[in-house]
C-alpha cells in the first residue's frame, strides 16, 4: 500500500502515486526516497520555485486591485486633503504591491514568488492608467509611470521573498 501512495514534502497530505501535484496544496509531488539526497539538500528543495500556479496571479492581481481602488479611489473621495497623483499614486502603488507579495508569499503552499510579481506586472497598466486618469496637473510623463510601475514589480517579488521566509519560519516552528 505503501508504493500506492506519495507523501507530499511540502503539507504532508497523502497523494497516489500516479498524481504529479498534491491534492491538498498542490506542489509537485516527487519521490524523495528514490533521490539521493541528503535531509539538507530535501529541505533546501523544498522551498524552490518548481512550477507556476495562475491560481495566485489572479489571487494577488485581485488583492492587489481591491487594495489599490481602496487607496486610489475611494479614500481621495472621501478624504478631501487625501490626493494620490503623480508619484505619491506610485509609491502608495508599489507599497501595496510589496505588502501584498508578503502576504500572499507567506500564505500559498511554498514556492510561490514569481507569482505575485507577474499579478504586479498585470496590475501596473491599470494603475497608470488610472493615475494618468485622475491626474489634474501632468507631473511625471507616461514612460516615469512604466518605470516606476516596473521598480514596483521588482518590489512585489522582494515582498514575495520575504512572504515566503515568513512561511518557512512558521513552519519550522510547527514542526519542531
Amino acid at each position: 500500500m505503501a508504493s500506492e501512495t506519495i507523501i507530499c514534502s511540502v503539507c504532508g497530505a497523502k497523494n497516489p502515486a500516479k498524481k504529479s501535484r498534491c491534492d491538498a496544496c498542490g506542489a509537485k509531488l516527487e519521490s524523495l526516497g528514490s533521490l539521493d539526497l541528503s535531509e539538507e539538500e530535501r529541505q533546501a528543495k523544498r522551498y524552490q520555485q518548481d512550477g507556476f500556479s495562475w491560481k495566485w496571479v489572479v489571487g494577488s492581481f485581485s488583492i492587489y486591485i481591491v487594495l489599490q481602488a481602496i487607496a486610489l479611489a475611494a479614500l481621495p473621495a472621501v478624504i478631501d486633503s487625501y490626493d494620490p497623483q503623480g508619484l505619491w499614486g506610485l509609491v502608495i502603488s508599489a507599497g501595496i504591491w510589496f505588502i501584498g507579495g508578503v502576504v500572499v508569499g507567506a500564505i500559498s503552499p511554498g514556492k510561490t514568488f514569481i507569482e505575485p510579481s507577474v499579478g504586479a506586472a498585470v496590475a501596473v497598466l491599470p494603475t497608470v492608467a488610472w493615475l494618468i486618469h485622475i491626474s489634474d496637473v501632468r507631473e511625471v510623463s507616461h514612460i516615469s509611470y512604466l518605470i516606476f510601475g516596473a521598480l514596483g514589480v521588482m518590489m512585489t517579488l522582494i515582498g514575495a521573498l520575504i512572504g515566503e521566509k515568513i512561511q518557512i519560519r512558521r513552519e519550522d516552528h510547527t514542526t519542531h
